[in-house]
């Protein structure tokens, strides 16, 4: 049981969470994540759990990761591009992008404080009941009376009822995403014929699988993979990962990696899972984009997070993007929020956060919805 009573911000190192202390306080941000600007402190929640923390000031130009600005103006645009070909809807969902851009930046939406921030695209929460947000909410408001309390990635797959105790402590839901949830057997997963499909494409590639034992020498080559496929592809705004968090993330254990490698000991593909008690996540993943589609290296990255996946038991959150390919895998669709507390920001803040509530809740779920993006 968690000792209530007992919260409160650390900067030291200790007990088992050593390994979270030597990647987030022995460095600056910038030098795991060159684009991620913020100051990382531990909260302590009884003797049981520690969540991270990132706090924000005035910074700007960061990684989504810990900037609502990033994430729902200036990611936004560059998802738009790639998840939407109808110019028709393009055209208002950019104007309204664009008027996102402009009030965010006048509401100083990223003075805040993220909560249970990994810098990962997907934050997995231990089994916790929630019962500490009142004195959590306490404690960070004596200590930042003027920032924003933010706990993103929470799925109404997975957090149904600790979102209705957000809630209940006068948190606003804002949505954000629409991610895939795998909380099945083989034995279901097996009979989706692509899933099928996958593992004969696998078995005729006859690339080499490399276990997480055997991957340190391979990390440079992950993070190349990585580079090519989240920030050459997609956008610069996914967090640009260094050598250095590779390297620490896989000493300290905190990343769980698996590649499959070529004839010539090249690395073609590889995923990176995070792990948080019941719940898995990828939030490194990269295979060789240069290689014709057809001998399918994204499918030999997803099936080595399906393999731990069905080894552990676990629940998969496969976090958002290529809805279609994860749908017809098996994935049900959950809707992700962020749930943050304004009650104590001057009004013209909380207006600038009930106005993004709006637009998020009210026009992008429901086109995320529609579109099965």
């Amino acid at each position: 049981m968690m000792k209530t009573k007992s919260i409160h911000i650390t900067e030291s190192i200790e007990d088992f969470h050593q390994s979270l202390s030597v990647l987030f306080l022995k460095q600056n941000s910038e030098a795991i994540i060159r684009n991620v600007h913020t100051e990382m402190k531990l909260l302590r929640i009884g003797d049981k759990y520690i969540f991270p923390i990132s706090i924000n000031h005035k910074q700007e130009n960061n990684s989504f990761v810990c900037s609502p600005h990033t994430a729902y103006a200036l990611y936004s645009k560059d998802e738009l591009n790639q998840k939407l070909n109808n110019i028709l809807l393009q055209i208002p969902i950019l104007g309204i992008i664009n008027f996102i851009d402009i009030i965010l930046r006048l509401g100083k939406i990223d003075k805040n404080i993220h909560v249970n921030n990994f810098l990962l695209s997907t934050n997995p929460y231990p089994e916790w009941n929630g019962k500490e947000i009142g004195e959590i909410t306490e404690k960070l408001l004596k200590e930042y009376p003027k920032h924003a309390i933010i706990f993103r990635s929470l799925n109404e797959y997975q957090h149904s009822e600790i979102i209705n105790q957000f809630e209940k402590k006068g948190y606003i839901k804002l949505g954000s995403r629409q991610v895939y949830i795998y909380d099945t057997d083989y034995d279901t997963w097996i009979k989706h014929n692509n899933n099928r499909n996958d593992i004969r494409l696998i078995k005729k590639q006859k690339l080499r699988y490399i276990s997480h034992e055997e991957m340190y020498p391979y990390l440079e080559q992950a993070l190349n993979l990585y580079n090519k496929l989240y920030l050459v592809k997609y956008s610069q705004f996914n967090p640009q990962f260094t050598i250095q968090y590779f390297r620490i993330s896989y000493e300290q254990k905190l990343i769980h990696f698996q590649g499959y490698a070529d004839e010539n000991n090249k690395l073609k593909s590889f995923a990176g899972l995070f792990i948080i008690e019941n719940t898995i996540t990828s939030p490194l993943v990269g295979y060789d984009t240069d290689t014709p589609q057809k001998e399918g290296l994204y499918i030999h990255a997803i099936h080595l997070i399906f393999l731990h996946k069905f080894k552990s038991g676990l629940l998969l959150n496969l976090s958002s993007g290529a809805s279609q390919f994860k749908r017809m895998r098996g994935g049900q669709a959950s809707i992700e929020y962020s749930l943050i507390y304004t009650r104590h920001l001057s009004f013209g803040r909380k207006l600038i956060w009930s106005i993004l509530q709006f637009v998020s809740n009210k026009i992008g779920i429901p086109i995320l919805n529609k579109y099965e993006l």
